[in-house]
């Protein structure tokens, strides 16, 4: 193994150490070229040709039969087909974390709407490579935050063996996830058959996936054609130790990535050289029960690619780690989450003793694809957001083109655009009918988007239902922090997610927020719930929620009577920003909107606080109560007087 002092190291090895001693990529674009250009011209000929060529096999079809999967089914040994079904599950919940809202709109000063519509892409291809070994968790990684994401159409590529058959366990996982379009093809003919389309093959709009060199020069010849997402490198790791840790905890961080190939790059960071001699006595008892070829690319990695490096101080070992942006980077010091703090390039950061990197490469639910070679100073782990796309969304009332169009008509003009300028400047405006009333921007069963405007104020407001936005807080914006606190609370309780946002117009009055809020609030319930009447659902429910010594019960029912009853006397008292009859008046309003009857009984409680606290809660989850499914009550309201 290698041991380095960074003080002693010149310029030109710590340039090229940063540079990850690159491949010159020149001398197989040539070829990689003409491989492209025999899949365009010859589709799916070309393919049985170079994959007896290049793969050394001889294939009768292209795409993968349903018996291959009942086979691959059959051979997976039943212990391993649990751990897939495992990682499948957590890197799901994962993913599901990572999904943005479908669409988000809110009203901007001046009478601009605007906003973001999400939308999965419609075909992506996978690659999955063979070369080195076998790669169920690839096919993982890859095909569960499509599967989150929604995308109708996804093509798997993988090199087939010598048989002629697919790796039978990139096969189960395909097949778990419910991907069936699977091509024996690799290297840079499956990119460009993916890229261009062949007569068996449709082209897709994306590809992801790691790959051999063959495979990324094939990636960057066809980027004009394809989006080829992230680009991912030979495997590499860094490890930051400190004398406080296990040596051969140590060891094994730095070996694992080393055995990927002779490529890979594995480097121990540390200002102790007490650790890294305990290290390097871990590693070669390692080696030494290694089989070959796994022993050899460890032992090139190491002396060539790798090794240790000692520091005088540990933020000159930040400064590296940042300059070089790994892959893969391991926190083996004592204070690792201060030390967390002050990374800022890496494509995931694994903390303490107990987190292996073949945790995050298999089972533990983070993305195992990630960007290589210093890219992780642009890029990031690929995840659920690459199969997504979002489309700009933007709406201007009468007022906002009378006040803008003279600015957009100076700005094209400057830029010598007269067309720009006249379809602003000559536009007929088309004047709302009056204010007061809602606008519905969107609206399906399970989200939707409106906006409320008034002589008072302007709300902007969606909910849709899914996995909790990370963003909840922040997405609820109205002047009253309470009454942001309460919403959130709503959200929390009912499993809605919701978006706000209060401008006020002239009147700065508190129970002008509380009750238009709610007022907005309940007409977008009541769209979601007339909606939810089409396929049967309970239209009414009641909860009781209780904090400390505050107990509340609410009863909602939207049957198209607007009442809204409580037991607690409105009063001035203060709670927090607000006063307990702007809470009122934000039920109120809320039962005004929704066309809803709503009963709220304090039962107990002497902190203002909790009081309106349990009542938000029993509030969210009644909320809730009313979406549940009842199909007997389909096309029905809950009132007496049925349909």
């Amino acid at each position: 193994m290698k041991i380095r002092r960074y003080t002693e190291m010149t310029k030109e090895e710590i340039h090229e150490l940063l540079s990850r001693h690159p491949k010159n990529l020149d001398e197989i674009k040539d070829s990689v070229a003409k491989i492209i250009k025999r899949v365009s011209e010859e589709g799916d000929r070309a393919l049985f040709e170079l994959e007896r060529e290049l793969d050394h096999c001889e294939l009768t079809t292209l795409r993968v039969e349903e018996r291959e999967f009942e086979e691959a089914e059959k051979a997976v040994e039943p212990e391993l087909k649990r751990s897939i079904e495992l990682a499948i599950e957590n890197v799901k919940n994962y993913q599901k974390r990572l999904l943005p809202p479908p669409i988000w709109l809110e009203s901007f000063a001046n009478g601009i709407i605007a906003g973001e519509k999400v939308s999965a892409i419609q075909s992506v291809g996978l690659y999955v490579p063979r070369g080195k070994g076998s790669f169920p968790s690839v096919m993982i990684m890859l095909g569960v935050p499509a599967r989150v994401a929604g995308v109708k159409r996804i093509v798997v590529a993988t090199p087939p063996e010598r048989s002629g058959k697919v790796d039978e366990k990139v096969l189960f996982v395909c097949n778990a996830l419910g991907i069936k379009e699977v091509y024996k093809m690799g290297g840079a003919q499956a990119i460009a058959a993916l890229a261009l389309g062949t007569q068996s093959i449709k082209k897709v709009s994306k590809i992801l996936g790691p790959g051999s060199a063959y495979v990324n020069v094939a990636k960057q010849l066809l980027a004009g054609r394809v989006d080829i997402g992230l680009i991912a490198g030979p495997s590499e790791s860094v490890v930051v130790a400190d004398e406080t840790q296990n040596p051969l905890n140590v060891a094994l961080d730095l070996l694992q990535e080393a055995e990927h190939g002779p490529d890979s790059t594995s480097l121990l960071l540390t200002t102790s050289q007490t650790l890294v001699e305990e290290v390097r006595k871990e590693v070669e008892q390692i080696l030494s029960q290694l089989d070959e070829p796994r022993k050899g690319f460890v032992e090139t990695v190491l002396k060539e690619r790798g090794g240790a490096i000692v520091f005088e101080t540990m933020e000159e070992i930040v400064n590296f780690v940042n300059e070089f942006a790994p892959e893969h980077l391991v926190l083996d010091v004592k204070d690792a989450f201060s030390l967390l703090q002050k990374i800022e390039n890496a494509g995931e950061i694994l903390i303490g003793p107990n987190t292996p990197i073949s945790a995050g490469n298999y089972i533990a639910g983070p993305n195992a694809v990630l960007p290589t070679g210093g890219f992780a100073k642009s890029m990031s782990p690929l995840s659920v957001r690459d199969f997504l796309k979002t489309t700009s969304i933007l709406s201007l009332s009468s007022d906002a083109l009378l006040f803008y169009k003279e600015y957009i008509e100076r700005l094209a003009k400057s830029e010598g655009f007269p067309l720009h300028a006249l379809s602003a400047v000559r536009r007929v405006p088309v004047y709302e009918d009056s204010k007061g009333e809602f606008r519905v921007l969107s609206a399906s069963e399970r989200s939707i988007s409106v906006v409320r405007e008034s002589r008072e104020s302007k709300v902007s407001l969606t909910i849709y239902a899914g996995e909790r936005d990370l963003n909840l807080k922040a997405n609820i914006s109205t002047p009253l922090e309470f009454l942001n606190h309460m919403i959130e609370t709503i959200a929390w309780r009912s499993g809605f997610n919701i978006r706000v946002s209060v401008n006020l117009e002239g009147y700065k009055l508190m129970h002008v927020v509380a009750e238009d809020t709610g007022i907005t609030m309940g007409y977008a319930f009541y769209q979601l719930v007339q909606r939810g009447f089409s396929k049967g659902i309970e239209g009414c429910g009641s909860s009781i929620a209780v904090i400390d010594e505050a107990r509340a019960s609410v009863s909602l029912s939207f049957e198209g009577r607007s009442l809204y009853v409580s037991n607690l006397k409105t009063s001035f008292e203060r709670v927090e920003d607000m006063l307990s009859a702007d809470l009122h008046n934000f039920l109120s309003g809320f039962a005004q909107g929704g066309r809803c009857t709503l009963h709220v009984v304090v039962e107990s409680g002497s902190d203002p606080h909790h009081v309106w606290e349990a009542v938000f809660r029993a509030f969210g989850e009644a909320l809730r109560e009313c979406f549940k499914q009842n199909s007997f009550r389909r096309g029905t309201t809950p009132g007496v007087k049925g349909v």
